[in-house]
């Protein structure tokens, strides 16, 4: 497949400019730079390009930067076959999982997205703007911190809150949100937890609960991609007997 632009409408929305995803294969300097030069003159204003590259592919890292691209995060995806781990998960979920930290104070509850109550989504926007505040657009010197704050709230409120397919699985103690994991078919989306809680063991329970609440609901299997940054939170799909694949790397141009 030859190189070509595709428009990712969901960031030009967040990013109040047009934005687009460089798909297919190149192999030069000239197929990049030839792309980018016929998109200047076709529209004439400021457009950013997103690129994702196979880490077994690392030579085309160093093509892509030539052309003017930065790198902005490595990923990773974690997968999980639940059927492994259902049998232990359902055994110990009250003499191990929840033993030491669950008592009358603390909830945890799993509802589709549609029936969180204002109260709940506004919390759970809260946690997001804490946790996601060094993601690949805040660390991108050529993003603002607004539009890249903006970029979180959006994602949450329109895109998230508004996919009837999504569920959240929730944490509450003294009936505040303490952490929250929004997840689909097969998907962990999104998920955080109040920095207040952090180092508190409360991790660990939010995703046992989350995969509790999957299986519940008959999923078989479930993965995410995650920045291979986010070290504490690797460390925790590893305990939880998650597997690591198709590592990413991922590129930003500005136009």
């Amino acid at each position: 497949m030859k190189p070509e632009l595709t428009q990712v409408i969901w960031e030009t929305r967040n990013l109040k400019m047009p934005s687009y995803q460089l798909e297919g294969n190149f192999h030069d300097l000239k197929e990049i730079q030839s792309l980018i030069s016929k998109k200047k003159e076709e529209i004439n204003s400021k457009f950013f390009i997103q690129l994702r590259i196979p880490a077994e592919d690392i030579q085309k890292v160093s093509i892509a930067q030539r052309a003017g691209f930065i790198l902005a995060e490595m990923s990773i995806t974690t997968y999980l076959e639940l059927i492994k781990v259902k049998k232990d998960l359902l055994e110990n979920k009250d003499s191990v999982y929840r033993s030491q930290l669950f008592d009358s104070s603390v909830e945890s509850y799993h509802i589709p997205v549609k029936e969180l109550d204002s109260s709940t989504k506004k919390e759970i926007l809260e946690i997001s703007m804490e946790t996601f505040s060094s993601d690949r657009f805040h660390m991108d010197k050529n993003c603002r911190k607004s539009i890249a704050d903006n970029r979180i709230r959006l994602w949450i409120e329109e895109d998230l809150f508004g996919d009837n397919k999504n569920y959240c699985t929730v944490i509450k103690k003294n009936n505040v949100l303490i952490g929250y994991i929004i997840w689909t078919n097969g998907k962990f989306i999104i998920g955080g937890l109040s920095k207040e809680q952090v180092g508190e063991g409360f991790g660990k329970i939010l995703y046992t609960e989350t995969l509790l609440d999957a299986i519940e609901e008959g999923l078989e299997s479930i993965f995410t991609t995650i920045s291979v940054n986010n070290i504490p939170v690797l460390n925790l799909y590893s305990k939880l007997n998650f597997s690591f694949r198709d590592p990413d790397y991922i590129l930003h141009f500005w136009a």
